[in-house]
């Protein structure tokens, strides 16, 4: 007797709660090995190992006649699902005094909870409260009692409070997370030069982000390789891009700046045609979708810090202006009926993002 359509969807149903128990195992048993990494100080991430493990995968999936791509996926959400949970194991051994200034706002607190949850002791020095970890009034003696102190505040507020932080003569290492750091470059190198420990540490994402596991994470030396070394264990399973501090802004001109003003310049446009967004998502294309993801996170985030980014980093005039000409570009290539300046920049642009 033939099985019926929701027969096999209850065999598949089954097959899909086997999956899972199975990958309860794995991630169990991957646990089990992340014990055993951090009562030996092991780093989370083995590159070479996971890569072997996607090999197998793909070797494996063509036996069975699926695609080297789905065997891929599958690998990488696995590696993530398992260095994910070997990250919350604490390490008591690396455990650290912190001291978070502005450890209230939303990064702050993102970094509270993530460092938290990784065995170290938190203190945040605020004005606002914080309803989750303890507060420390009295910012000499937060610096003073501290191993790392981070600052994770707005880039404007951030170079004053890096002069009086580096005042204290912190024993500590110092670090800021701020996305500009053309203002507090000649504070770091100097602070460095003095002995002390300072580095700046540009986490790429947003407190809205779950895991840390395969987003970026710059870190800029600014003179100090026992900070950097620090920085580097502290985030241990990111993505970790080292730079010289001088480096990072010029790429973020790029990164960041440009980044974001496209995309503001498209919900700009859009709402400067008059036409209600509705209408145009009825009709919208895959291309104008995914636009439309973008810049409706960008419209969402915080306007200050974004001006900040546009305002503060002097190396944004050249990107801006390149975006500009770019659009003049396009509009004259469009307009007056140049294809072949239009299929060069189509042309050009495949070439520079490594297509053929």
């Amino acid at each position: 007797m033939r099985e019926s359509i929701d027969d096999i969807r209850k065999r598949i149903e089954k097959i899909d709660r086997e999956i899972l128990r199975m990958m309860a195992n794995r991630t169990a048993a991957a646990v089990e090995m992340g014990q055993m990494k951090a009562a030996e100080s092991i780093p989370l991430r083995a590159p070479q190992v996971e890569e072997r493990v996607i090999a197998r995968y793909v070797e494996r999936a063509r036996e069975f006649g699926m695609s080297a791509e789905s065997a891929t996926q599958i690998a990488r959400l696995l590696i993530r699902e398992s260095i994910e949970q070997q990250g919350h194991i604490p390490r008591p051994q690396l455990s650290k005094r912190m001291l978070i200034i502005g450890g209230s706002g939303r990064m702050g607190m993102w970094l509270c909870r993530f460092f938290a949850a990784r065995g170290h002791k938190i203190r945040v020095y605020d004005q606002e409260d914080n309803p989750q970890f303890p507060m420390e009034t009295d910012l000499e003696r937060g610096v003073r009692d501290a191993e790392v102190i981070i600052l994770a505040m707005p880039i404007s507020s951030t170079p004053e409070m890096l002069r009086q932080v580096l005042s204290l003569r912190p024993a500590g290492v110092v670090l800021d997370i701020t996305s500009i750091n053309t203002p507090l470059v000649k504070a770091l190198r100097a602070g460095a030069a003095d002995g002390m420990k300072v580095c700046s540490m540009h986490p790429m994402f947003g407190p809205d982000t779950s895991s840390i596991i395969d987003r970026n994470v710059i870190i800029c030396r600014c003179g100090s390789a026992e900070a950097t070394e620090l920085a580097r264990s502290l985030i241990d399973g990111s993505n970790v891009i080292e730079m010289e501090v001088e480096e990072h802004d010029p790429l973020m001109a790029y990164v960041l700046g440009l980044g974001h003003a496209v995309n503001i310049a498209f919900f700009e446009a859009l709402r400067r045609s008059g036409r209600p967004f509705m209408e145009l998502d009825r009709a919208a294309s895959t291309t104008f979708r995914r636009q439309v993801d973008s810049a409706r996170n960008v419209a969402e985030e915080n306007a200050q810090l974004y001006y900040e980014i546009q305002h503060l980093n002097p190396f944004n005039k050249d990107a801006l202006e390149h975006l500009q000409r770019a659009v003049d570009d396009l509009m004259e290539a469009a307009l007056k009926d140049d294809r072949e300046a239009f299929e060069r920049m189509m042309r050009e642009g495949r070439e520079y993002f490594g297509g053929r």
